[in-house]
């Protein structure tokens, strides 16, 4: 989640992800603005759905543990 907040606070996202967001977002607008039938809560909801998904991607994978094997002195 600091990840997160690192990107969203100094604004650096790799241009790869932010463009990937901005296509998923309009391709979402693009969807739910032919359905007349909708509320508009609805379409919210699949915006934020669509942010709840992207976003974690952005935080960069966790290290693992580093050691040694074995039973052996470190």
């Amino acid at each position: 989640m600091a990840a997160v907040l690192f990107f969203v606070i100094f604004q650096s996202i790799p241009w790869i992800l932010l463009l990937t967001l901005v296509v998923c977002l309009y391709l979402v607008w693009v969807d739910v603005k032919a359905e007349p039938d909708l509320d508009f809560q609805v379409k919210a909801w699949w915006f934020l759905l669509v942010l709840i998904f992207h976003v974690p991607g952005y935080h960069p994978p966790t290290p693992r543990p580093r050691g040694r094997r074995g039973g052996g002195q470190a």
